[in-house]
């Protein structure tokens, strides 16, 4: 039996005061809710609030690249924001600039330029999106994280960005201006690989950080369009997590009400080597992955691989023994 290994496989760290949300399911990139922001905003909040105008612009020299020492830029920015909750922050080689949340839910914007911090307008809006602590982020690697961008092709103007991604969900990226790609970055300042769907190495990290260390699930499986994937039973009856990795995203997790019509097995069974020894078996081109689901939908005593290449759809039990003939699509 395998044990998915959080820590080994550097599964997607939570940022920004991230919590996990149950055993067995590893780390989760959640952050503050936009419930638990809006209180943290409400105007009966004990929160300070910023530094007046008229102590701007205030100097602030740093002896070489910003990116060199962003960490204690931002960190004084941070500070004549009186540390309020932040939205969003931007890095690039000359200039960062903060964003935070006052208590009455208006924002301030704060930048460092050419060794002064000063007020800037912004066209930021508070809609209740989640909040973070700029200290939570590995900043000090700020430099070391724009020459990985650079390798991994981001091209013209970089910018280090911390902002919420989607729903609660707030990330650390490197893109450009303009827009080129982007890297996204975990909380230990390592960058999200691409990951592939054939080999060992991929399935096995992929899988691993989907499912981390649980020893239930309703579905399990992977494909280039919906990248890894996993379908667990929540803490709560009648609650399904939907855990996914696409392409250079972190670790994604959503929950939804649902009872789901099959039954759970065991994923930790799911052997990464047996399964890329199925696909090379049906795979009509080895440049081509297949699309991969693994569950009990076929009724059999154990979770059975539905391995669907070109067109043509073959089935494997977890051993990787061919039950094609025997199951009826």
């Amino acid at each position: 039996m395998r044990k998915w290994s959080v820590a080994a496989l550097g599964v997607a760290v939570a940022v920004a005061g991230c919590t996990p949300l149950s055993p067995g399911l590893g780390p989760t990139l959640t952050t503050s809710s936009p419930s638990a922001a809006a209180t943290s905003a409400s105007p009966t909040s004990p929160a300070p609030s910023p530094i007046t105008e008229p102590e701007l612009p205030q100097r602030f020299p740093v002896d070489g690249a910003l990116i060199d020492h962003a960490e204690l830029v931002v960190e004084e920015l941070h500070a004549v924001a009186s540390g309020l909750p932040v939205l969003k922050l931007d890095i690039t080689a000359d200039q960062a600039t903060l964003t935070a949340l006052r208590p009455d839910g208006s924002v301030a914007s704060y930048r460092w330029s050419a060794d002064e911090i000063t007020r800037v307008d912004s066209d930021i809006q508070y809609l209740e999106q989640a909040t973070f602590d700029p200290a939570d982020f590995p900043l000090q690697s700020t430099a070391r994280m724009f020459d990985i961008a650079d390798l991994r092709g981001v091209r013209g103007e970089l910018v280090l960005q911390i902002v919420e991604y989607r729903e609660g969900q707030v990330l650390m990226t490197i893109t450009s201006r303009p827009e080129s790609t982007t890297v996204f970055f975990r909380a230990d300042g390592t960058a999200v690989a691409e990951l592939g769907y054939t080999g060992v190495a991929d399935l096995t990290a992929g899988l691993g950080e989907v499912l981390g260390d649980a020893t239930e699930a309703y579905a399990v499986g992977f494909s280039p369009s919906r990248g890894y994937w996993a379908d667990l039973p929540g803490e709560e009856q009648g609650v399904v997590v939907s855990r996914s990795r696409m392409g250079g995203l972190p670790v994604f997790e959503t929950r939804r009400s649902e009872t789901p019509p099959i039954g759970t097995f065991d994923p930790q069974e799911i052997e990464p080597a047996t399964l890329a020894k199925v696909i090379a078996q049906f795979q009509p081109d080895p440049a081509q992955p297949c699309d991969v689901v693994i569950d009990r939908s076929t009724q059999r005593s154990g979770a059975v691989m539905r391995v669907e290449c070109d067109g043509e759809v073959h089935y494997a039990d977890l051993e990787g023994r061919d039950m094609t003939s025997l199951i009826a699509d």
